[in-house]
């Protein structure tokens, strides 16, 4: 299911719980809601984003076997989730869950903020390529 945009977080909040975790919302909307606008504000991203983001770090608890329960929302374990690496069979860690995620993230990439940080990035690689080990 397409995720529509300009919802309110507690409406990204009831996607999650109804949708990716099979919850009951009474109860659990303001604390997935608060962890949505928490993503939001401490990452910069819309609500969208920020939702998109929550929902992948559930997909990877879940292939982690991370329990998700209140905790992993109450206590902002959403936070520690990461991709493994490199599987086994040596595909590539990162793939797109859904079309959402991949439009997030191409909106994301034209913002003024990412431009101007990977604009940094290139000027610090740049100025690091310029260095040898003697100097």
């Amino acid at each position: 299911m397409d995720t529509p945009e300009g919802l309110h977080e507690l409406e990204y909040a009831r996607h999650i719980l109804e949708e990716v975790l099979g919850w009951p919302a009474k109860g659990n909307l303001e604390l997935v809601g608060d962890c949505i606008r928490a993503i939001s504000i401490s990452r910069k991203l819309t609500l969208i984003q920020a939702h998109a983001y929550l929902k992948r770090a559930i997909n990877l608890a879940k292939e982690q076997q991370i329990p998700v329960d209140k905790f992993f929302f109450q206590d902002g374990k959403y936070t520690d989730v990461r991709p493994v690496s490199v599987t086994s069979s040596g595909i590539p860690w990162y793939r797109f869950e859904t079309p959402e995620e991949k439009a997030a993230l191409e909106a994301h990439k034209q913002t003024p903020e990412y431009k101007a940080a990977q604009q940094e990035l290139e000027r610090a690689w740049a100025k690091l390529a310029g260095r040898t080990a003697m100097s």
